[in-house]
């Protein structure tokens, strides 16, 4: 059967699912689609949210030209993480905010410290390719030596 994907922020497109395609694969699919990660991703029908673990078979009102609202959650940044991460290790919120509010500080001071050949190695690390995989690395253009 055939489904819309309404993206919040204007758009759609169909897409093929069968009775037992769950919910992640189709998030899947819009991911190789739309290159949106999968979770960032919430699909809505009828204002709720779809569980990933379910079949299209499991909710009823999904038939033939359903359209399922595409909500693009926004990415936790650094500093959420880490609240997080100090809340589960037992400390209260003013204790994970300040421990977190310390990590960015540390991570500010030792990227100042670095050298820009290190920045340089570390952005190439950070960039992958559409399928996740690191790209291979650039050879250096030795005739600029501005930086």
């Amino acid at each position: 059967m055939k489904i819309i994907i309404k993206k919040l922020q204007g758009g759609e497109f169909v897409l093929d699912v069968l009775p037992t395609t769950t919910i992640i694969d189709i998030k899947k699919k819009i991911f190789r689609q739309l290159k949106i990660p999968v979770d960032q991703q919430k699909l809505l029908l009828l204002g709720r949210a779809l569980a990933d673990d379910k079949t299209v078979s499991f909710y009823p009102n999904i038939k033939e030209d359903t359209k399922l609202n595409l909500v693009v959650k926004k990415p936790e940044g650094l500093y959420e993480v880490s609240v997080k991460l100090f809340k589960r290790r037992g400390m209260n919120d003013l204790e994970a905010a300040s421990s977190a509010d310390r990590v960015l500080q540390v991570i500010k001071e030792k990227f100042y410290k670095m050298s820009w050949d290190d920045v340089d190695k570390l952005c190439y690390d950070c960039l992958l390719d559409e399928r996740g995989v690191r790209r291979p690395p650039v050879d250096k253009d030795n005739d600029c030596d501005d930086l």
